[in-house]
């Protein structure tokens, strides 16, 4: 089984999560700062091939309303092209919540203003990937375990 790749796309920058090789655990694995959708392409291609990523989850921005707002149209635009380049699946993953999430997750660890802005895009790309293998969990597989 191959590893899950996670994106939370920003416009400055784009928080990278991976899941453990059995799709698991979402670990965080970098934040990608003013690079152009080459250069992307060329980081992602390589992740492919060296940790064997199988799949991409790219986070959907919704409105708390679920719809869609200027922000899902980059993302969409972005996902499409980023088809375009690779052979893999590119799914696109409701976001909702992640970044305040993260940014409450750093508040409670006392992270410094200055430092958060990198570390939010990388949570929030940890929360969407751990959101999203939950969920292929399915229900059977979240019962608690009740051996007596």
């Amino acid at each position: 089984m191959g590893r899950i790749l996670s994106l939370d796309y920003g416009q400055r920058r784009i928080g990278v999560a991976v899941s453990d090789p059995l799709g698991v655990t979402a670990q965080p694995f970098d934040t990608w700062e003013g690079l152009e959708f080459g250069q992307v392409v060329e980081k992602i291609g390589s992740l492919v091939h060296q940790i064997e990523i199988e799949k991409i989850i790219i986070g959907l921005p919704l409105t708390l309303k679920g719809e869609k707002g200027q922000s899902v149209k980059r993302v969409e635009h972005f996902a499409t092209e980023l088809k375009r380049c690779i052979t893999i699946p590119v799914i696109l993953w409701d976001e909702r919540f992640t970044s305040m999430q993260a940014k409450r997750i750093l508040r409670q660890a006392e992270e410094k203003p200055s430092r958060r802005k990198r570390k939010v895009d990388l949570i929030a790309s940890v929360l969407l990937l751990q959101n999203y293998l939950e969920f292929q969990k399915g229900p059977m597989n979240n019962t608690m375990d009740k051996t007596i």
